[in-house]
């Protein structure tokens, strides 16, 4: 009977050993769980901060923190070019009251209800536009108000 003795006790000192490391494996994890959440928010914190200040002090920011206030100035900048390129691209234009980005070809903005022109892309209005004006804005992805021709093939802007 020893060696049966002898496994049971091997077993018994094996699962301990293993019950014990299972659990220091999970209290490991969920200290790095909380140690990623709370650098999360520690972030988000030095982020407001940082935000905050910037507002407060854009106009008399201190010299060590100019060279930021630039790189903020300059990305926001950038940030506000690249928005209006992709709305354009999408067709939508902001509504000139409340500023919400609309479809191009609405004429209400759904947020405040202010009226706007309709806009359509220059290749689409070429075919509404008489033939000389046609020639002269070949190839111009630009955008123009939506207009019509009238029994004289005078353009006028539609209301």
């Amino acid at each position: 009977m020893g060696f049966f003795d002898t496994l049971g006790e091997t077993l018994t000192s094996t699962g301990k050993m293993v019950g014990s490391k299972t659990k220091e494996t999970a209290e490991a994890a969920k200290l790095s769980l909380q140690i990623s959440q709370e650098e999360a928010r520690l972030k988000k914190a030095y982020e407001a901060l940082g935000e905050a200040y910037f507002k407060d002090h854009e106009d008399d920011m201190p010299e060590p923190y100019a060279v930021y206030a630039v790189d903020i100035r300059e990305s926001a900048a950038r940030l506000e070019s690249l928005t209006k390129d992709k709305r354009i691209l999408k067709n939508q234009k902001q509504c000139t009251s409340c500023g919400a980005w609309i479809p191009n070809e609405d004429r209400f903005c759904g947020k405040c209800g202010a009226e706007n022109e309709v806009l359509v892309k220059e290749e689409e209005s070429k075919e509404a536009a008489p033939e000389g004006a046609a020639a002269e804005t070949e190839g111009a992805e630009t955008e123009s108000t939506e207009t019509e021709k009238t029994s004289e093939g005078n353009v006028e802007k539609a209301e």
